[in-house]
């Protein structure tokens, strides 16, 4: 991709002009203010993220033929579209996930984060922040041995909720959690956060790539509640793990015992929190 990043063309000196016909700008003053100014203007990006996130957005009622992401799907999303095993277009759960966006800095986090208001998402809709790369679907090979904490919010506090722990997340307070450095083949990882709407609440869940790391799991938890403010902190019996293959819709007969291999995105048609929504209840 080209460098857009905006770039000064100063002139180094000051042509002959004026009366006496002397310059008035050295060749050195010039250099001087453009490396001043470059320098002013790498210091004004925006921080960037330790690691780059998706943001999707799960819309019921769309389809293939409706979806107008402008990014361009990785090689995940393109095997989930055009690999399937079984040659039929129904649509199903990874049709209808459309990335709106790249998140790699904290700028792009912000912008949209403010422009996407959450309060208004349909019943059953859901939106996903989750690793570059790693679809929120229960059988993506990063996800496939992994579970979920799910928290039931009520809506007058799910804007708040929700903004800190994507903020716990891209803050990487949530991977510190699950990390375990003694392990050296198969390491936790947190691979996203999601929110989905039900009738009287919300549904966010926290994705680990491990469900067996059960001391990383339970400091999760910990992470959590103690990084949330006082007036959010989850009520006990509105929160519980899971772990990805516990769930009716996992499709269980594509992961090999102790591979760690998962189905082809969008195999399952129960896959990830929008099986969640229905198994949930109101």
């Amino acid at each position: 991709m080209a460098d857009t990043t905006p770039r000064l063309q100063l002139p180094t000196h000051t042509p002959a002009g004026g009366d006496d016909g002397s310059s008035t700008i050295s060749p050195a003053r010039g250099a001087e203010m453009r490396n001043f100014l470059q320098a002013r203007l790498q210091k004004n990006r925006a921080p960037p993220l330790v690691h780059s996130w998706d943001f999707y957005h799960d819309r019921q009622d769309r389809t293939k033929s409706t979806n107008l992401s402008n990014v361009v799907p990785s090689t995940a999303q393109e095997s989930s579209s055009n690999g399937r095993s079984d040659g039929t277009e129904e649509d199903d759960y990874a049709s209808r996930l459309e990335q709106l966006a790249i998140i790699d800095d904290v700028r792009k986090f912000w912008n949209v984060f403010n422009n996407f208001d959450i309060t208004r998402l349909a019943l059953r809709d859901s939106v996903h922040l989750f690793h570059r790369g790693v679809q929120p679907i229960w059988e993506d090979p990063r996800n496939s041995r992994g579970g979920s904490w799910t928290f039931r919010v009520p809506k007058s506090q799910a804007p708040a909720f929700w903004q800190e722990i994507c903020l716990l997340a891209i803050g990487e307070k949530l991977q510190e959690a699950v990390e375990d450095e003694r392990k050296k083949v198969f390491r936790d990882d947190i691979c996203g956060v999601s929110l989905g709407v039900r009738f009287n609440s919300m549904l966010v869940q926290i994705w680990n790539r491990d469900g067996g790391n059960e001391v990383g799991v339970s400091r999760l938890l910990d992470v959590v509640i103690g990084g949330l403010s006082e007036e959010l902190k989850p009520r006990e019996g509105s929160f519980y793990y899971k772990m990805h293959s516990e769930h009716a819709g996992f499709a269980s007969s594509a992961v090999p015992a102790g591979s760690g291999e998962g189905s082809r995105p969008g195999t399952s048609t129960g896959a990830s929190i929008d099986a969640v929504l229905a198994e949930s209840g109101p």
